[in-house]
């Protein structure tokens, strides 16, 4: 009976061992529409992806190597436009459950991250669910985007308090800034980003999302009005080169655009009303767009009456100057002045006239 339970005190010590050197994730998803879950593994050092198959009951299983560097794992399903993110510690197997039209919603069980998460989603349960039924509406339902659009501010206003409040009492977690980086990113409005980082403890300045906070207050306060606009060298559709030097000495504006974005046709945006009051010898104007079909754009600029100044994105340029603006929505309009800074930045056409007309009387 000793020899048994010596053997058998081994056995239990060589997998508890094992187990403090992987990461063990388990899973059951209701309402699956596809049986294939990509799974990414993202560490300081390297990303690597793989795939896990679900069986009828949507139920998961996967095991991971401990790796010190990583960081979270991301779970992307029903063709990639849905996903949920793992905080793992090793040693400390993961439990997710859940109804997978509401990843928002996962319970997500195990190391103190992911157990704090799951606290914050049952006290915004219900904000957090009318968001999603609000995007999904929105989706199905374009033509209810004005009404959506209000009742999907309305939602995050309510997950957003919540979250506030949990991180002001949870300053020393690590969810807190989790939830910093979900719910308060804005390259708009970063002040208030900010001092919700100053609620935090130091003892989580070495957290990686920390770090990755800060790096991108840093980066919107670039762009921000009385900011030294970033320079770029772009190639416009006529094969001429750009920098913002090119533009010193006059206005310009860096007018964020596409085709099929029915808000940022340039007479919406009021672009065309200011290309034709003022010479391009006092206030230019640099169309950037996303489209890369070099030759719809070229037939669009044949039928205007204005020689558009324009960027396409048929080489990634345009992509690295949203990159550079912190462009995340479209239309975006910014106004420089002679000296290259910022003078506004905006989605209002008639914002953006104004401001011109002023400037240049």
């Amino acid at each position: 009976m000793k020899k048994f339970i010596y053997i058998f005190g081994i056995v239990v010590f060589l997998f508890s061992c094992n187990d403090k050197n992987t990461y063990q994730i388990e899973g059951r998803l209701s309402n699956l529409d596809d049986a294939v879950l990509y799974v990414v593994f993202e560490s300081s050092e390297s990303n690597t992806i793989d795939t896990v198959l679900c069986n009828g009951r949507g139920q998961f299983s996967i095991s991971h190597e401990q790796d010190d560097n990583l960081q979270v794992v991301t779970f992307y399903y029903n063709d990639r436009k849905q996903w949920f993110s793992v905080y793992p510690e090793a040693g400390k197997p993961v439990q997710i459950k859940g109804d997978a039209n509401y990843p928002l919603l996962l319970q997500i069980k195990g190391g103190r991250a992911n157990n704090k998460l799951s606290e914050f989603k049952k006290k915004a349960a219900i904000p957090l669910k009318e968001r999603t039924d609000i995007s999904n509406s929105r989706e199905e339902n374009p033509l209810e985007n004005g009404e959506g659009a209000s009742q999907l501010a309305n939602a995050n206003r309510k997950i957003r308090r919540i979250a506030q409040d949990f991180i002001t009492k949870n300053s020393k977690e690590e969810a807190s800034a989790i939830l910093i980086s979900e719910h308060f990113i804005d390259s708009e409005n970063m002040e208030q980003t900010e001092e919700l980082l100053r609620l935090l403890s130091p003892e989580l300045d070495e957290f990686y999302i920390v770090g990755n906070l800060k790096s991108e207050i840093e980066k919107a306060k670039t762009t921000i009005v009385g900011a030294k606009a970033p320079d770029f060298r772009v190639t416009n559709i006529y094969g001429q080169t750009l920098t913002a030097d090119s533009f010193l000495n006059k206005y310009y504006i860096l007018a964020f655009t596409a085709l099929w974005c029915d808000m940022c046709q340039t007479e919406i945006m009021m672009l065309d009303d200011i290309a034709a009051k003022y010479s391009k010898d006092s206030l230019d104007i640099l169309l950037i767009s996303l489209d890369d079909e070099i030759d719809e754009v070229r037939d669009m600029v044949r039928q205007d009456t204005i020689r558009w100044n324009l960027v396409t994105d048929s080489a990634g340029q345009a992509i690295n100057l949203f990159e550079k603006y912190n462009v995340n929505s479209l239309p975006k309009c910014f106004l420089m002045d002679k000296d290259g800074i910022i003078k506004l930045r905006t989605t209002n056409g008639e914002e953006l006239k104004q401001i011109v007309d002023e400037i240049m009387q």
